[in-house]
């Protein structure tokens, strides 16, 4: 017989530092855009020019890597903790976020042609790669909220997320919609494109933040195994 006594104290909570993780991404490549538009300031209005112009000012390149590169960590460590709080059917989104990250590296690693000249491969890389990320961020947002409506550890969250990823799919569609004229004709397009995409961008990296607060708040309220109370015995066991 073994016997199981003390105080019967409850199972520590789990922990997910991938919250942590998420901002802190999230934090650099705001800091990396930020430098750049210090950078460019008095030569590219943010308010017409996109954000990939600034890859043709010193060191341009570099800062808008280090902003994909922190994306796309925030975007992988948000995958694995969808499963790790045990979202119901996690394997949709958390694979739209695998993709996001992949695709973010293209962004940047992968530059925009110079305005001046033709598209190339490069450069259809990049844009492809960069319309990926827009798009399918607030799917994924999408179908965590809907995922989480059907579990407790996450039902409290399902309405902030679900706000923010149909915020960033209606100004999605509306970015897309406005480089239509600059695709299929000579169109300048729409004239605040740079300020819509930046408005977007933001949008899109709440997304991530708000999910990851959701995941973090999953897993530690995750219910574990139960305590057994003080003095129990098991039979069964010399």
């Amino acid at each position: 017989m073994t016997r199981i006594g003390g105080a019967g104290r409850e199972p520590r909570k789990s922990m997910w530092a991938g919250e942590t993780v998420v901002a802190g991404g999230v934090a650099v490549a705001l800091l990396s855009l930020a430098l750049l538009h210090v950078m460019g300031s008095g030569t590219l209005d943010p308010l017409t020019r996109l954000i990939s112009d600034y890859v043709f000012l010193p060191g341009g390149y570099t800062l808008l890597g280090l902003a994909g590169i922190a994306l796309a960590t925030a975007s992988f460590v948000l995958s694995r903790g969808l499963r790790r709080g045990a979202l119901p059917d996690a394997g949709p989104p958390a694979g739209l976020l695998v993709s996001v990250a992949v695709a973010l590296v293209l962004v940047g690693v992968f530059p925009t042609h110079d305005p001046r000249t033709t598209a190339g491969l490069v450069s259809t890389v990049h844009r492809a790669a960069g319309g990926w990320v827009l798009v399918m961020v607030p799917v994924a947002g999408w179908m965590v909220a809907r995922r989480a409506r059907s579990a407790p550890a996450w039902k409290a969250a399902a309405p902030a997320v679900a706000w923010c990823a149909g915020v960033a799919a209606v100004l999605c569609a509306l970015f897309l919609l406005s480089l239509l004229p600059i695709v299929i004709g000579t169109s300048p397009g729409f004239p605040l494109l740079g300020g819509v995409q930046r408005v977007l961008y933001a949008v899109v990296m709440l997304v991530l933040v708000v999910t990851a607060r959701a995941t973090r708040l999953a897993v530690e309220h995750a219910p574990g195994p139960a305590a057994l109370p003080s003095g129990v015995e098991l039979r069964g066991a010399a």
